[in-house]
């Protein structure tokens, strides 16, 4: 079964939950301040969504691609350079490292390159997926890069996001810009899951495909 089913069901769903959040504070007779209150903590719901697709799509993949068994010689270098870093052994920030700590490090390297490639399912999103940051994830899985034209609006959706989070009182936010973000998600979702469709059909994360 391709990833992508997997992926397009969690679509489906974040869709429907999208519409939802969207609909409700004109679904429903409210006071004007409890609506304006809805809207404005909408936000960072539709925020979550979108986070939360990210991490689940890319755990899709890191998944279906671990199950190859491929051995770290034939996997692409952006999956490897990921892989490697996000183990703690082999970790090197500090240049002031023990003989062993250097002896920790040469032992699971050789036992990494011994075996199986397995690649990490955790994703540097950093709590703020913008646009440079889910173009850093792709690019790590040696995937199309997302366009600049959502640049701009993932950047106002993530700094809508971190305002009202951190407790910013004053920033307007309109039943337009619900209408907006939601938009901006499907379309979001939709562009990531072909993406990783291709990667999975032509095997991108491969050395052999030139990157």
């Amino acid at each position: 079964m391709m990833v992508t089913k997997e992926i397009s069901e969690d679509i489906n769903w974040r869709m429907s939950e999208l519409a939802s959040l969207k609909s409700i504070p004109i679904r429903y007779q409210l006071l004007p301040h409890h609506q304006k209150m809805i809207i404005k903590y909408t936000i960072p719901s539709i925020y979550s969504l979108w986070e939360g697709f990210v991490k689940n799509s890319f755990k899709c993949y890191v998944n279906k691609i671990n199950a190859l068994n491929l051995s770290i010689r034939d996997v692409h270098i952006n999956l490897i350079v990921h892989g490697i870093s996000s183990i703690d052994k082999l970790r090197l920030e500090n240049p002031r490292n023990s003989f062993k700590s250097k002896k920790e490090f040469t032992e699971c390297y050789l036992d990494i390159i011994s075996k199986p490639f397995r690649m990490t399912e955790i994703m540097p999103t950093q709590s703020n997926v913008n646009f440079e940051v889910i173009n850093q994830i792709l690019s790590i899985f040696n995937l199309e890069l997302l366009p600049k034209s959502f640049d701009k609006p993932l950047e106002k959706l993530v700094n809508f996001r971190n305002s009202i989070a951190h407790g910013e009182i004053s920033l307007p936010v309109k039943l337009e810009d619900i209408v907006t973000f939601t938009q901006l998600l499907n379309d979001l979702m939709i562009e990531i899951c072909l993406r990783i469709e291709n990667g999975e059909k032509l095997s991108t994360f491969k050395i052999l495909v030139s990157s």
